[in-house]
């Protein structure tokens, strides 16, 4: 048998018979007929190739290498003709959906390429100024007292602490060690969400400068705390934020240019939607998640 598997005639039969098999399946799909046999590797896929090399290996390539590339592109391109004639894309949820982000990458190509209108730029930028304002920024430092290690006397310490900081008692030594330092430079509000829980910018924001004040509740436990800066919230002139003011415009731009020109298309599309199926799927799927 091994001796069998090593005639070269045996190859050849079996690759005829696999060719044979491809093209009764051919057949039988009834491919279209008016499938494009002319391939034309014009100067601008060439150098699409080149840049994309360029791009991958950072040096353009020599002749061999744009040859070779060219070659690549003759082959992908047969046998993705091939491919669509059989039928292949269909029913595979990874091509169909590559496919429809290309489509949407058409317009995003559009809408990149078109230098934005100043005044539909300055009318966003109005329309959208709290997006872009300065937030506000506070900087403080702070006493800590852990719940976890005082329990219930963690308030009547912090309380005992605040009366002897009011009289000028030092805070270095009051209070317990706490894994984030006790000051902080100015920093947006919100920042300190992460570090001492979300309910926290809110209660700072409340505390005027330059005393001290509390306790104030953290997700670790009280805080006696006292504002070091302040810096309001303020608006910014277009000119500050322009290239972030460009990129957005543009995105929006891209996301209305997408959603009109398939509104078009759909116009161009009869749909039906099992209705029953759809309400039977939904509670199938309702009834597991509560499982």
């Amino acid at each position: 048998m091994k001796k069998l598997l090593k005639e070269p005639f045996l190859h050849f039969l079996l690759l005829g018979v696999a060719l044979f098999a491809l093209n009764g399946w051919r057949q039988r799909q009834k491919p279209p007929e008016n499938i494009a046999r002319q391939i034309d590797v014009t100067a601008a896929a060439i150098d699409r190739l080149r840049a994309g090399y360029e791009r991958q290996f950072g040096r353009g390539p020599d002749e061999d290498d744009l040859r070779g590339l060219v070659t690549a592109h003759i082959r992908e391109e047969v046998l993705c003709r091939e491919a669509l004639a059989l039928g292949l894309d269909r029913d595979d949820t990874i091509v169909r959906r590559r496919l429809a982000q290309k489509m949407e990458f058409l317009t995003a190509d559009v809408t990149a390429a078109a230098e934005p209108d100043e005044a539909a730029l300055q009318k966003f930028f109005k329309e959208n100024a709290a997006r872009y304002a300065k937030p506000a920024r506070v900087g403080f430092r702070h006493v800590y007292f852990s719940q976890e290690k005082r329990g219930a006397g963690a308030n009547a310490a912090a309380r005992e602490a605040l009366a002897a900081l009011e009289k000028g008692a030092s805070d270095d030594a009051m209070g317990d060690s706490f894994l984030h330092g006790f000051e902080f430079a100015e920093r947006e509000g919100e920042e300190f969400a992460t570090l001492f829980g979300p309910d926290f910018p809110a209660r700072l924001a409340k505390l005027p400068p330059g005393a001290w004040q509390g306790p104030v509740a953290s997700s670790y436990g009280l805080h006696l705390v006292r504002v070091e800066t302040r810096a309001e919230a303020r608006p910014v002139a277009l000119e500050e934020v322009r290239a972030m003011v460009v990129h957005d415009f543009n995105d929006e731009r891209r996301r209305t240019t997408n959603r009109e020109i398939f509104e078009r298309l759909r116009e161009h599309y009869q749909v039906s939607v099992d209705e029953a199926a759809l309400t039977r799927a939904a509670a199938t799927a309702s009834k597991t998640a509560r499982r």
